[in-house]
Formats: C-alpha cells, structure tokens, sequence
C-alpha cells in the first residue's frame, strides 16, 4: 500500500514526488517513457528561471538526477487503468502489474497529435517523427518537410536548419501562430521555406518515406514533394484515457481540478499539461505538482 503513486516524470511528476518524499511519504513513480517528457523534445528554452541553457533534454537530465538523489522507487510501465475501490483506495493497473494506494497524482502529460492521413502509421519511425530534437540527426545534410505553424514547428525547423540542407514548413493557411521572435528567426533563415494554404494528403515510399503529397486549400490542386524526412508539428492531446470513466475531464478531454489540484474524486489529483488550465510551461507544471503534493501531506 503506498501513500501516493505518481503517474509520469514529467516536471510536475517529478516535483510532487520529491515535496512528498521530503516529506518522508512511501511513494512510487510510475512512468512509460523518458523522464522529463515532453521537456525532452524542447529546443529553446529562454523562459524558465535559473537555466540558461537551450536544450531541453539537459534540463530534463538535471530534475532526473535530483530525483534519483532522494532514491524514490521508479516503474517504467504503462498505466492503463485507474478504479477506485469501495475503501476509498485505488489500484493502479499497469501492463504488468496492479498497485495499490491511498492517493494518486496523474501527471501523464500530453501526446503528439496526428494527421490521420494515408500511411502516416506506416512510414513512422520510417521517414516520420515528431519530435526534430530527437531524431534530426537522421536528416543530416537532407531536404526535410516541417508540419504545422505553431511554436514548435517553427522552433523543429530552426533546429534542423543547423544539419539540413533545406526545410520546407507546410501550413494549412498563411498565419504563423507563434512566438515573434521565432516567427522573425524563420523569416530570416535562408534555409526556410514556408509553404502557405497546403495540407498533407499522403505519404509516399517504399522501405522508408520518399515523397509527399500535398494539397491546396483554396485551388484543390495536388503536388508532390521529394522528402525522405517529415516532422509533424500541429498540437497535443491530454494522455488521460486511463481516467475517462471517472467524469473529471472537460470536452477537451483535459482534467478538471480545483485549486489544490484535486478532481472531484477524493484523492485523485493531477498536474501539468494534463489538466484544463490557459498557461502550460515547465513552471506552471512545476507549480501544478508542488501543489497536489502539499495538499496531499495536509491531508494525512
């Protein structure tokens, strides 16, 4: 029986687990991926307090070292079902084993979101990845497709234009939806092409990714375009299927929490992207976490 399991080692995973193992609660992280989370994909970090470097995995290494400092238990799993029992306690299930415990924090994040267009699935891993930082040393010195107009698209292309040779961002209209400082610093490199009005119709190889094919939205016309690299770009959806059942989430299918972080099932929180909220940085999250947790060690 633990006191709290944590779901996710994101930033607010990592800081409620260690505000309760400080407080000396028994505690276990629970978590599919890579510690840090999406912090992992982040290229330019400017706006988080005490860190001057760019990268986020580098920030992401930090908070995983300072977890492993306080020696709190670490599952890597997937967590595919959360019920709460008759005794107010919960099972956490995961793929390969059941934990039970008092309270829960699910701090699971968000996913990359998909096209859905024809051989997506096929060619990813194979030509597509959504994450530049993570794979762009695959394109070196390649001709590679960036999808999507928001901050991250426009920071994976800045990224890739110090190993590629051209980048071409396709967007389905003509506004960039970012930051003006990236939006300037894609305008000037002339390494980046914008691709204005278009949305991806197929992708297209044999092995690997070899071409895609392209649409115009205000003409209809098709074109192809030789790319054996695409990087797709276009948002996040909350990772809370595991919580459906519960009716805590919004129509957004975020979680709805109050200012302590608790949903309206007693004992279940949750922090970070995962929960409905305007502001999603690292230090909100941070704060998302630090919260639940202090809530947490009051109630006990």
């Amino acid at each position: 029986m633990y006191d709290v399991i944590v779901c996710g080692s994101g930033p607010a995973g990592m800081a409620a687990a260690i505000t309760l193992k400080r407080a000396n609660l028994n505690i276990i992280i629970i978590e599919k991926g890579t510690p840090g989370g999406k912090l992992n994909e982040a290229m330019q970090i400017e706006n988080y307090l005490g860190f001057e470097e760019n990268f986020g995995v580098n920030l992401a290494l930090k908070m995983y070292k300072q977890l492993k400092g306080f020696n709190i238990p670490y599952k890597t799993a997937e967590v595919t079902k959360v019920i709460k029992q008759d005794d107010n306690n919960f099972l956490v299930y995961t793929n390969d084993a059941i934990y039970e415990t008092k309270n829960v924090i699910w701090a699971a994040g968000s996913i990359n979101k998909k096209l859905n267009v024809e051989n997506e699935k096929r060619f990813i891993g194979k030509g597509i990845s959504y994450c530049a930082v993570c794979d762009g040393s695959l394109s070196l010195n390649k001709n590679v497709v960036v999808i999507g107009n928001g901050d991250s698209a426009l920071e994976s292309a800045i990224y890739l234009s110090r190993i590629c040779n051209k980048i071409t961002i396709i967007m389905r209209n003509n506004k960039l939806h970012a930051e003006e400082y990236l939006i300037d610093k894609v305008k000037n490199n002339e390494k980046i092409e914008l691709i204005h009005n278009h949305e991806i119709v197929s992708f297209n190889g044999n092995d690997t990714l070899e071409k895609i094919t392209i649409k115009n939205c205000l003409n209809n016309t098709i074109k192809e375009l030789l790319a054996p690299f695409a990087y797709i770009h276009i948002g996040f959806i909350p990772a809370n299927i595991a919580l459906e059942e519960f009716d805590i989430l919004d129509e957004e299918k975020y979680i709805i929490v109050d200012k302590n972080g608790e949903t309206k099932i007693k004992g279940l929180y949750a922090a970070g992207d995962c929960t409905s909220k305007e502001i999603k940085q690292i230090i909100t999250a941070v704060y998302d976490g630090t919260i639940c947790a202090s809530a947490i060690i009051k109630s006990i």
